[in-house]
């Protein structure tokens, strides 16, 4: 399902609520399990202990962090966090991209001719890491990253090497990471297609 960057944000939010307030439950109840055991486990040794406390702390990890996107989310389609366009070069944001990202050795860049985009800098990166790390679901997979021109805007392609489904990237059932990033490309005018074999992630010339 293609999002246009005419679409509403607040249309964009309120397809974001459903899925996460699903995805929310699963470091809650990690947090949750956890103290429930420690509260009835006097009989635990201290190891035990030590690995309970290390999960509910990584829960809570979790869950802080999924709450951060949810409100940048919100504040995002309130107009409250507009982002810094600028003219920018796309291929220094994916050598940015590339020189930080989490997944070493997974990302893998098919350059084409530089050009120069309208994008919040910051904000287009953590997108694209963002959508990488959702593609990247488990061991084993990569993701090729290219572009093509197109008079008045970039296309910039994502293609895992798996049959990625990619109704997880549809508005209606995205993680908090991946809905973050659609909202931020269309707050800088730009859409984010998920569909056939890719990401497409497009965004105007400068």
């Amino acid at each position: 399902m293609a999002v246009a960057s005419e679409h509403d944000t607040q249309a964009l939010l309120r397809m974001a609520i459903g899925p996460a307030c699903h995805e929310l439950r699963s470091p809650l109840a990690v947090v949750y399990g956890f103290a429930r055991m420690l509260e009835h486990g006097e009989s635990l040794d201290d190891a035990a202990r030590e690995k309970y406390v290390g999960q509910i702390v990584r829960g809570a990890e979790r869950l802080d962090s999924m709450l951060d996107d949810l409100s940048k989310i919100g504040r995002i389609a309130a107009g409250r966090t507009p982002p810094h366009v600028e003219h920018v070069s796309l291929r220094s944001i994916v050598d940015d991209l590339c020189a930080t990202s989490t997944l070493d050795g997974r990302l893998h860049v098919e350059p084409g001719d530089d050009v120069t985009i309208k994008a919040d800098p910051a904000w287009l990166t953590e997108s694209l890491q963002a959508t990488v790390d959702g593609l990247c679901f488990e061991d084993g997979i990569d993701v090729r990253v290219s572009w093509r021109h197109e008079p008045h805007e970039v296309h910039i392609h994502l293609v895992p090497n798996s049959t990625f489904p990619m109704v997880d990237v549809e508005p209606e059932k995205s993680n908090l990471g991946i809905s973050l990033a659609r909202m931020r490309v269309v707050a800088m005018g730009g859409s984010f297609d998920g569909s056939g074999d890719r990401v497409v992630v497009v965004l105007p010339r400068a």
